[in-house]
């Protein structure tokens, strides 16, 4: 009888652990972070297309690696970019929380590329930053690029 108390024990504990394992991987498996690259759809110009979607459940050091190109791009204020014909569209998104945390639009060039970066409520407020053709290249290998990819 008393050996029974214990067996039961053990496994109702057993038990208790595994199904908290188990409720925490699950919960924790959610992406936190997605980087969305896009395109301006041709029939549609006021629609942008998502091409890459990259999380970092499942891509970590592809996020890891854009985050540190965007942390490390220097501020220029002498440029003006058509904000309406970015090379790329590339936001990144908490998903979990439904929240933005950056909206831009990068136009490469011979020098790396030009970040347009909404700081407002609107594309009226832009900060402009360059990054260096090797983070450029990076960006363009990650995603793909092709000079004539602007959609479908």
């Amino acid at each position: 009888m008393k050996l029974t108390k214990i067996i039961s024990l053990i496994a109702l504990v057993v038990i208790i652990f595994i199904g908290g394992y188990f409720t925490g991987y699950i919960n924790n498996n959610e992406a936190s972070r997605e980087i969305r690259i896009g395109y301006k759809n041709n029939v549609n110009p006021n629609q942008v297309d998502d091409k890459n979607i990259f999380t970092d459940t499942e891509n970590q050091t592809i996020i890891d690696n854009f985050m540190m190109i965007y942390l490390h791009k220097e501020k220029v204020t002498d440029t003006q970019m058509d904000l309406e014909n970015p090379d790329i569209y590339l936001n990144v998104i908490n998903p979990k929380r439904s929240i933005g945390l950056i909206e831009s639009r990068l136009w490469f060039n011979d020098r790396g590329a030009i970040i347009g970066e909404r700081v407002g409520e609107s594309w009226d407020e832009v900060e402009f930053f360059q990054i260096d053709n090797s983070d450029a290249t990076y960006i363009k290998e990650t995603i793909d690029y092709q000079e004539e990819n602007t959609g479908d």
